[in-house]
Order: C-alpha cells, then sequence, then structure tokens
C-alpha cells in the first residue's frame, strides 16, 4: 500500500494491533507505520491483546512468536477462533521455524515474517493484508447486497404476481362484461328477425343450427364456429330494410328487378351490422352467401377460391331450408328432392367440399328438439346451454354456451310463470372449475 495522500483516500482506514513483550519493538512498529493509513493499537502480552480486541474491531495483527504465558502462535490460533476476519501475521526468529510451520499448517495465521525484519518487506505484507481484509469486506458487503437486492426482488415478484392477478382478473370481469354485452347486441338482431311477421325465425334458427354443425364437421376453429352458426341467424336481417312481398315470394316468382332488390339485401345487411365493429367476420360472411363457386354470383362474382368459407356453409345450409321451406320453389321438399336439386348445382353455385358434408351426414339436418331438456327448476348454476333457447315464436331469450347463475335461472322461472310458457332447456356439461357464472343485467 502506497503512503501517499492518494491511497489515504483510496484505502479506507483500518485498525491494526502489534503485540510484543519487547516496547522497543512495539515503539518500531509505531515509526514504521506511523504514515500508514490505519489507526495501530499495541500490547505487551498475548492476555492484553485479546481484551483490546474485546473493545476494538481489529482487521490486522501482527504478533511475535516468543512471548511469556502465551506464545504468538497460540494468540492467533484465538485470534483465529474469536475474530476469523482478522488477518494474522506472526513474527519469528529461525530457531521458531518448527512451530511457525505447524501454526502455519493449522490455518491459524495468514503469513509470517522472520526477525529481524526488512522495512519494505514488512509494509508489503501488511499492505497485502489489508487489502485482503479489505476485499473479504467488501465481498461480504456485496454478498449482504445481493441478498437484501433478491429478499426485495422476491418481495417484488410477490407483488407483481399479485398485480398481475388482480390485472387478470379485471381482464377476465372486462370480457365477461363485453361478451354479455356482445351476446346481448346479437340476441337483439335475431329478435327484430323474429318479431317481423313477414320473415321466419323458424327458418332463420334452423339456418343458422346447420351452418353452425357444418362447419364443425369441417373442423373449423372454435370462433369461426361461432361466427358461421350466428351469420345463419342473421342471413336475412337485410330483408328488414326492404319490400315486405319480397320475402312472401318464392324466388322463382320474382321479376328481375324484384331479383335486383332481393339481392340488394347484402348492402342492407352491411348498413344494419356495420356499427357493430365486433361482427366484422359475421358481416362478410353474410355480404358474400349469394356469390357462386363458379364466379357468378353477387355481389363480387368471386370464385370458389375466393369466397369466405363461412359464406360457402352458410349458402348451402342457407339453401337447404330455403328448398325445404318453400322460398326457392312453389312447393316445399323432402329430403330426397332436396339432395337431387343441390346436387345438380355442385360447383356452379356450391363448394362441393362443402355439399359434401351435407350429402354424407343426414343427422346434420335431424330435428333435435328431441333431446332431454331441464325445466328451469331443474336447472343448477353452472349448467351451460347446449343451444340458442327460443320462445315458441322463436324469439331468442338466451345464446348456446350461456353458464347458468342464480339470476338467469330466476329469469327464466319468472318468464314461464309470466308468459304461461314451458321451456325444456338441453344442457351440454356442467361449468369447468375456471368458469363461473356470471350476473349481470345482459342476462
Amino acid at each position: 500500500m502506497s503512503v501517499d495522500e492518494n491511497a489515504e483516500k483510496k484505502v479506507p482506514q483500518v485498525t491494526v494491533l502489534c503485540v510484543d513483550d519487547e516496547k522497543n519493538i512495539l515503539n518500531s512498529m509505531k515509526r514504521l507505520l506511523r504514515k500508514q493509513p490505519c489507526k495501530l493499537l499495541t500490547a505487551e502480552s498475548g492476555a492484553d491483546a485479546l481484551e483490546l480486541m474485546k473493545s476494538n474491531k481489529v482487521h490486522l495483527i501482527i504478533s511475535d512468536m516468543r512471548m511469556p504465558n502465551m506464545t504468538g502462535a497460540e494468540l492467533l490460533e484465538q485470534v483465529a477462533e474469536n475474530s476469523p476476519d482478522t488477518y494474522r501475521i506472526l513474527l519469528t526468529g529461525f530457531a521458531d521455524m518448527e512451530s511457525t510451520v505447524a501454526a502455519v499448517n493449522k490455518g491459524k495465521i495468514h503469513r509470517y515474517m522472520q526477525k529481524p525484519w526488512d522495512n519494505d518487506e514488512l509494509i508489503a505484507a501488511i499492505e497485502e493484508g489489508i487489502e485482503a481484509v479489505s476485499l473479504k469486506a467488501e465481498n461480504k458487503r456485496l454478498q449482504q447486497r445481493v441478498a437484501e437486492q433478491n429478499k426485495q426482488l422476491k418481495q417484488s415478484n410477490l407483488a407483481l404476481e399479485d398485480k398481475v392477478l388482480l390485472r387478470t382478473k379485471q381482464i377476465r370481469a372486462a370480457m365477461h362484461r363485453i361478451e354479455n354485452n356482445n351476446n346481448a347486441t346479437q340476441r337483439m338482431l335475431f329478435n327484430f328477425i323474429a318479431i317481423n311477421p313477414k320473415l321466419d325465425a323458424g327458418f332463420a334458427k334452423n339456418t343458422g343450427q346447420l351452418a353452425g354443425r357444418i362447419a364443425e364437421h369441417l373442423k373449423l376453429e372454435k370462433q369461426q364456429i361461432s361466427d358461421i352458426t350466428l351469420a345463419g341467424y342473421l342471413c336475412e336481417i337485410g330483408m328488414l330494410g326492404l319490400d315486405p312481398t319480397l320475402a312472401e315470394l318464392p324466388f322463382y316468382k320474382l321479376n328481375y328487378d324484384q331479383q335486383k332488390l332481393f339481392f340488394s339485401q347484402i348492402q342492407m345487411a352491411q348498413s344494419i351490422l356495420s356499427p357493430a365493429q365486433h361482427m366484422h367476420a359475421i358481416t362478410e360472411i353474410i355480404m358474400h352467401q349469394y356469390e357462386h363457386a363458379n364466379g357468378s354470383g353477387y355481389p363480387n362474382k368471386l370464385t370458389e377460391v375466393q369466397i369466405p368459407m363461412g359464406a360457402k356453409i352458410l349458402a348451402v345450409a342457407r339453401d337447404y331450408w330455403r328448398y325445404a321451406t318453400g322460398k326457392l320453389s312453389d312447393e316445399t321438399m323432402d329430403v330426397e328432392h332436396i339432395r337431387v336439386e343441390m346436387n345438380k348445382n355442385r360447383g356452379t353455385k356450391y363448394a362441393g367440399n362443402v355439399l359434401d358434408v351435407l350429402m354424407n351426414n343426414p343427422e346434420l339436418t335431424a330435428n333435435t328438439d328431441l333431446e332431454k331438456g331441464y325445466s328451469p327448476d331443474q336447472l343448477k348454476p353452472g349448467m351451460i346451454l347446449k343451444n340458442n333457447l327460443h320462445t315458441e315464436n322463436h324469439m331468442l331469450i338466451l345464446p348456446e354456451g350461456h353458464i347458468f347463475s342464480e339470476a338467469s335461472i330466476e329469469k327464466l322461472k319468472a318468464f314461464e310463470k309470466n308468459k304461461q310458457q314451458s321451456l325444456s332447456v338441453v344442457v351440454v356439461k356442467k361449468a369447468k372449475a375456471t368458469e363461473k357464472p356470471v350476473s349481470t343485467k345482459e342476462e
């Protein structure tokens, strides 16, 4: 360690204890260390040294080997036990080498110097000791700091986890609100169709259900299936803005101008649905439901590869029920006649892969009303609605997938009582542990 002013600024003061039974040796040490950045303590015996160390933090100790009552090796052994961070230097004569080597081997001293010592060598040894003590102290400080930072980090992580959990709950609650609002919007739109005496809500219901089943057979994603099903329910929503007679006459009886007006329902549907940005995918399906696989359809003459999958599915489901209800011809058709008529338009009006699903799976058009249903009194919170629940005149009460809560069950009971109408509610499963019934104003 340098003895200049810069060194004094850089190196923190340490306490050095010199132990020797000869005063002249201690005085020599004082002179030698006068300019060193350290506090110097002296003791004339091992016992005095130990007593001093009880009230002073000693960073480095220098002890003579030969002293009465307690040798330097014995002293440093006790120092090592009581103050292991203290750097220990032993001064020894040649005759004491055997005991010195033993002390070194026992690990009780860090360094030994032979007497008489060379001042420069002793200063270097002290500098080395002070540096070792400083490094050890700094290392300990850093370890404590790391431990404290780790503790703070752990606490921060716990706090962050709590915030994330809270935020997740808030997001889920917001999503539930949005979903409920969206469901309410969809129910309202369908009910506009259901209350219009010129439109057939039963047709819309059957079209939506069939479109959804075809989409399921094609293994589309859950959201796509939901969008396609709803597009089927709303496929005639554009008719609300047109001449009611267009909905009453079979399509083949419409003249050229009337057919043009009939197809303009597409633009009308877009106008009705455009404010509902979350229903953009559904609007697209409805917009392209009259496109033809051969590119001769309306409004953009898209070819089969360009037509959205949902629109191709809706076209097949819609026309199946148009044939079945007499909307395309002057009479209703049975299943076999419908199959014949639709196969005539394979590859022209209808996409072959979609039509194949309908032709190869006759159960898709089977009446599902025979499924076992529960009365509102039998429902329990957590049950999930399998299909859309409608009134006798096809007004939509609750959407498919609704998770029943105490509130929604009570409202169904009140509906039965007030309307004098029995409800049969088909449930598909119990809610998962993570799904909780949400009571909202929209239920």
